[in-house]
């Protein structure tokens, strides 16, 4: 038990939160990965739940070791990392591992790593340092941009080329945190113009160069029909138009579309999953739409709680990401304006809010992106990531605790001396 007590250190309620998410985790997930064990290890489902296992520990080795860590080092750690970690993003986005056209990850001893999940978790560090820094001093535009404006301008635009939900989510964050770290409404403003000037000049080069890139497609294929050996030809989309499309498909008329095809089939499998459930769902392990969905052990896993777990199992996740909020809320309430609760609270909403664009997706309400579900969906770097997050807010928590023992500790010693020196009174 003390064993259990010295390792929890921390708000309780958000160690009982992970834990559960963590068994929902290995439970559905083990159920959604029957077809990739098929696929990718010969039926071998324990192999794929083994492995699953194995970076699920390693998130909860990373809240351990987050949580055991004086939250004030987070500051000077960000303040350290933040140039290497740009760097690291442009390496990425230049030398990658391409994958449906998107360079997200990079390769290192053998397993994928994804530089924006990391990333993510400095920027917001490093926001709320600046910020109690500059809380109480006169600073004017200037300071406002190189401070603050442009480490989140320069991380976005090197996240928003290969991953718009990522970028948006993280602007949105900082957005918020800027906003409680009273920043002047005006510089927000401002910073929200530069983020769509940047946007449109970016997909404006996207356009041009996608259509050149088309231009030397059809060519080349030309020059294959006239050597006898045709191939596929297949337009490359530029962003606008990928975008578009998502957006579009979700007003369509399902009735003069096809359901199936490569442009529908995400969103259609998601809604079968969620509309043949019922308040308590099919059961553990009897989804059916497994099987069809692309990635029904991420983006979609949402869908498959809903499904096997029914409207109970979904709302009940939902509540545990709202109740982990809750708990962010009062570190503010109990610090505001303070390094530790503006590093909490912006983490905490990082959380919440991609957990909230997953399940949006999942029951049809937002265009189709990609964001996993926080300490739930299959995946290395989002499970270290968001462990290491829980870790940061319980180590705000745990000096939280400690100074209130210590309050209590001096109060009782103070009561002890105030008792004794009535006995030696009584007795002289």
């Amino acid at each position: 038990m003390n064993v259990i007590n010295k390792t929890m250190r921390g708000d309780k309620v958000i160690w009982i939160v992970a834990l559960i998410l963590g068994v929902i985790s290995l439970i559905v997930v083990y159920s959604a990965t029957s077809a990739l064990a098929v696929s990718k290890y010969e039926g071998d489902t324990g192999k794929v739940l083994m492995k699953h296992l194995g970076m699920l520990l390693f998130g909860f080795a990373m809240m351990i070791i987050g949580s055991r860590i004086n939250y004030k080092r987070y500051a000077k750690i960000a303040l350290l990392l933040m140039i290497p970690c740009l760097a690291l993003l442009l390496y990425t986005l230049v030398f990658g591992r391409n994958i449906n056209d998107a360079s997200r990850s990079i390769s290192v001893g053998g397993f994928s790593f994804q530089p924006s999940e990391m990333a993510k978790i400095i920027l917001i560090t490093y926001l709320a340092r600046q910020l109690i820094m500059m809380e109480g001093s006169v600073y004017n535009f200037k300071d406002f941009l190189l401070k603050l404006a442009l480490p989140i301008l320069v991380t976005a635009a090197l996240i928003f080329s290969e991953n718009l939900s990522t970028a948006v989510i993280l602007i949105a964050v900082c957005m918020v945190l800027l906003f409680i770290g009273r920043v002047k409404f005006l510089h927000i403003l401002a910073l929200v113009g530069l983020c769509i000037v940047g946007m449109a000049a970016y997909l404006g080069y996207d356009a041009i160069k996608t259509n050149i890139d088309n231009k030397h497609r059809r060519a080349a294929q030309q020059e294959m029909v006239i050597g006898e050996k045709v191939e596929t030809y297949k337009e490359k989309q530029n962003r606008i138009q990928t975008w578009s499309n998502r957006l579009k498909s979700m007003g369509e008329d399902k009735e003069k579309v096809d359901p199936f095809d490569d442009k529908h089939m995400q969103r259609t499998y998601a809604d079968i999953a969620v509309a043949s459930s019922s308040i308590f769902g099919k059961g553990p392990g009897k989804s059916e739409q497994r099987n069809f969905l692309p990635h029904p052990y991420s983006d979609f896993i949402y869908a498959i709680i809903i499904e096997e777990y029914g409207l109970i199992g979904g709302v009940i996740v939902l509540m545990l990401y709202v109740i982990l909020f809750t708990r962010v809320l009062r570190i503010v309430i109990k610090r505001p304006l303070t390094f530790g609760s503006l590093m909490a609270f912006g983490l905490g909403f990082l959380i919440i809010l991609q957990a909230m664009v997953n399940m949006g997706v999942s029951i049809g309400l937002l265009p189709v992106t990609g964001q996993p579900l926080p300490f739930v969906s299959m995946g290395g770097t989002s499970l270290m990531a968001t462990g290491l997050i829980i870790g940061m807010i319980l180590s705000v928590t745990r000096s939280i605790e400690d100074e209130a023992m210590n309050k209590e500790q001096e109060i009782q010693a103070l009561t002890e001396t105030t008792e004794d020196e009535r006995e030696l009174e009584s007795r002289d």
